[in-house]
């Protein structure tokens, strides 16, 4: 059970996460009016701050839809992850792998709102496109993506992970404690691990690092025992 703490903006951030023993930092750039959105500069130095942890894995997190923006973005971080969080279609991501390093993996944000996941049709597509992780998040009922607290159904989570032949992240409203479904969802065999931010957080938005070790070491029970 691997752990991405999301909406990094400072480097002492990235010690509390290699501190905690957190697998991935996620850095927003190209999300206009998110809260913790890093021109292109800051987010190559936070990269190549996680990277010189020697334990943290920087993720680019972005609704950015231009494949010249996309590359372009993705070689001046030297990110091994890039997370398209938008609506980018498969066509975009299939242009994407052919201007990327092969070693570059593309996560995709699947959208879950309600009982209903927008781009459970073009899951197939995504794959044949060169998705190598999917993320399975819920949308606010306001349209909002990304960070908004909202859980995913995990019945309907664990029915689009019967349908990937991929490895998934959970996103969604993640805390500490159990929710039904939780074990079941930890435990897919696809499950790669978790994402979060606002249960991350305290009350000043800022990171609370027993926070983050009670959700790290919850999901990772339910990833070991039923």
């Amino acid at each position: 059970m691997q752990i991405k703490i999301c909406g990094i903006t400072q480097d002492r951030e990235l010690g509390l996460l290699a501190a905690l023993a957190i697998d991935f930092a996620g850095l927003w750039h190209g999300v206009p009016g998110g809260h913790a959105e890093l021109s292109l500069p800051a987010c190559a130095q936070l990269a190549a701050a996680a990277r010189a942890t020697d334990r943290l894995q920087p993720v680019l997190v972005t609704l950015l839809s231009d494949v010249d923006e996309l590359e372009r973005a993705v070689l001046r971080t030297g990110v091994p992850y890039v997370q398209l969080h938008g609506y980018q279609p498969p066509a975009l991501v299939a242009a994407l792998r052919r201007v990327i390093p092969s070693t570059t993996r593309i996560i995709k944000a699947l959208h879950v709102h309600g009982l209903r996941c927008f781009e459970a049709p073009l899951i197939g597509a995504y794959e044949r496109a060169g998705v190598d992780v999917f993320l399975l998040d819920a949308v606010h009922g306001d349209g909002r993506l990304g960070s908004t607290g909202q859980t995913v159904d995990r019945d309907v989570a664990f029915g689009l992970a019967e349908r990937l032949t991929r490895p998934f992240l959970l996103a969604g409203g993640i805390g500490p404690e159990s929710r039904r479904g939780d074990t079941a969802c930890a435990q897919h065999p696809r499950c790669l691990g978790i994402d979060v931010d606002s249960n991350a957080r305290g009350r000043d938005g800022a990171l609370d690092g027993r926070r983050i070790d009670a959700i790290s070491r919850a999901w990772r029970v339910h990833a070991e025992h039923v």
